[in-house]
């Protein structure tokens, strides 16, 4: 009689990759991922960006750099974004190290002889003062205006090469000040480029000094609050122009919410706000968020334990709500300062003094993040009360898989692994057995064709991720709310760019922006750069599967 086929399941089955015969690879093998391009697939995206993350601590940076390259060269890939995201930080520590050697190799130059330093000395001394006598600053007008448009730009009536800059101006300088700043600034380079438009991109800083910088982060532009525009070959004004001050007020709202969101469910997970804020920023599975934004008035993202007005972040652990516990550093006075500026329509009249501001801190309400998700719109939502920072087209689940309701986000993972490579995407928002993730496949998006999950392209999830904190509820809706209508939605909130709220470390130049959405340019989940914005932390589960839907 033959014997029965069926075995009793092993338990650690699910660890076992079957490559040929009775030939196997154990997922909890330390050579694992080496056995895997040695004996399975070459080009294994998620084997060489696994094995470059273990070069990388171990300080082998060649080697590293070596599998962050081979995972490249498979797209799409959830795993292309983040080696091209650790390659740009590789490199850029490179060139630091090389250029701190750069001062000792210029010790052997040969020193410029002492009467040519003279000669070249005479020469400038005499070409800034020709210059001072056809460009005299007494010659020179300017003209003020404040200026709400959705994004910064001008039409350029003239040929002309435009030479942008950027100038930190110290926070709380008065706007009459400021005007003047910025004169002097565009008048001074305008000297050494007298046929070229200057532009000088004004944003508001911690930083004691006044001096002009070339603009080299188009970013920058984003959270400018004032701009100069001078070329003296065509007009002999200095144009300055306050920008849209409302929204600096939003973002500083948008930002203070999602640290809260986080504050909030750090709270009913361990019972007390945690002693620093710096907690939230910790390594999965405790990465609460990915950075902590920037304050937009200050441009600061600096946290103190005590309210004095000079810009950034509050954080007292003892609060008795969000609001108490995590607050702009900035008066309420300075707040509504800027608001009035906008809406007189003049930057500049006034006495520019006065009697001292009240120092009372700014009371932003507590306004949690929220996700929405429109089924029969196939898109979803990132909000933080008035402001709308994201939106995108994402897939649904066949054959209503895709539960209504209510949910939480109880998990936030980059690079998650399932029983399938990539099949997750770039990066996650579990809650439950469902989870908002990437995915390769992009005849998904936009349909109802998963098993439950809502899916999104993997290039949108990497953009969405690091604004989502964890705690923030997710709200599926079969269709749009009639309180909150496509034309309501948009009429009652202001659509902040998410790039905005982001780091430097985390932009990325994008080809176009996300479309049929009012959202920014998709941007990496990754830094190029650790800095006290952005988190060094490893939002990473190497090891772990999950098991979502999918």
């Amino acid at each position: 009689m033959p014997y029965p086929t069926t075995r009793y399941r092993v338990p650690k089955a699910d660890h076992l990759i079957h490559l040929h015969k009775n030939l196997y690879l154990n997922r909890n093998d330390p050579n694992y991922y080496q056995k895997v391009i040695n004996y399975l697939d070459r080009r294994s995206p998620e084997a060489h960006f696994r094995l470059a993350q273990h070069y990388e601590g171990e300080g082998r940076r060649e080697k590293a750099l070596f599998h962050y390259r081979e995972t490249m060269r498979t797209h799409p890939s959830p795993y292309y974004y983040l080696a091209s995201g650790s390659i740009r930080r590789l490199e850029k520590e490179a060139g630091l190290a090389e250029s701190a050697e750069v001062p000792a190799a210029s010790k052997d130059k040969p020193v410029i002889p002492l009467f040519l330093k003279v000669l070249l000395l005479a020469l400038l001394f005499i070409n800034l003062l020709l210059a001072g006598l056809f460009y005299g600053p007494a010659a020179i007008s300017k003209v003020v205006s404040v200026w709400s448009p959705l994004g910064i730009g001008k039409a350029v009536t003239y040929e002309s090469v435009e030479l942008p800059f950027l100038l930190h101006i110290p926070y709380g300088t008065p706007n009459e000040e400021v005007e003047e700043l910025l004169h002097d600034r565009a008048v001074q380079l305008s000297e050494g480029h007298p046929k070229n438009s200057i532009v000088i991109f004004g944003i508001a800083s911690p930083v004691a000094g006044k001096s002009v910088v070339p603009l080299t982060d188009e970013t920058w532009k984003s959270k400018a609050f004032v701009v100069a525009e001078y070329q003296p070959a065509v007009d002999d004004s200095v144009k300055i122009r306050f920008l849209q001050a409302e929204l600096q007020k939003l973002r500083t709202e948008a930002g203070a919410n999602l640290v809260r969101t986080a504050l909030t469910a750090y709270k009913s997970e361990h019972g007390a706000y945690p002693a620093s804020v710096q907690s939230l920023l910790s390594a999965y599975p405790s990465n609460y968020i990915s950075f902590l934004p920037e304050e937009a008035l200050s441009g600061s993202s600096e946290v103190r334990a005590f309210f004095d007005g000079s810009g950034g972040w509050v954080y007292q652990p003892g609060g008795s709500s969000p609001e108490g516990a995590f607050y702009p550093n900035v008066t309420a006075a300075a707040a509504e300062g800027i608001a009035a500026a906008a809406a007189a329509g003049d930057s500049g009249s006034g006495d520019g003094g006065g009697e001292a501001p009240e120092q009372s801190p700014w009371a932003v309400p507590y306004r949690p993040a929220a996700l929405e998700v429109i089924q029969d719109q196939h898109v979803i939502r990132l909000t933080a009360g008035e402001a709308l920072l994201a939106e995108y087209p994402v897939g649904l689940g066949a054959e209503g898989a895709t539960p209504n309701g209510s949910f939480t986000i109880g998990e936030r993972v980059l690079a998650p692994q399932g029983r399938h490579e990539g099949v997750y995407g770039a990066a996650a928002l579990g809650m439950g057995r469902l989870a908002v993730h990437g995915t390769s496949d992009a005849s998904s998006v936009g349909r109802d064709a998963s098993l439950g999950c809502i899916r999104m392209m993997n290039e949108d999830i990497a953009a969405l991720y690091p604004l989502v904190p964890r705690g923030t509820q997710v709200v599926i809706r079969p269709t749009e709310a009639a309180e909150t209508s496509a034309h309501a939605a948009l009429s009652a909130r202001t659509v902040v760019p998410a790039q905005a709220l982001l780091p430097a470390e985390y932009h990325r130049p994008s080809a176009s922006a996300s479309s049929g959405s009012g959202s920014a340019s998709p941007v990496s989940a990754v830094p190029a750069s650790s800095s006290p914005a952005a988190a060094p932390q490893n939002e990473t589960a190497p090891g772990r599967i999950f098991h979502w839907l999918g």
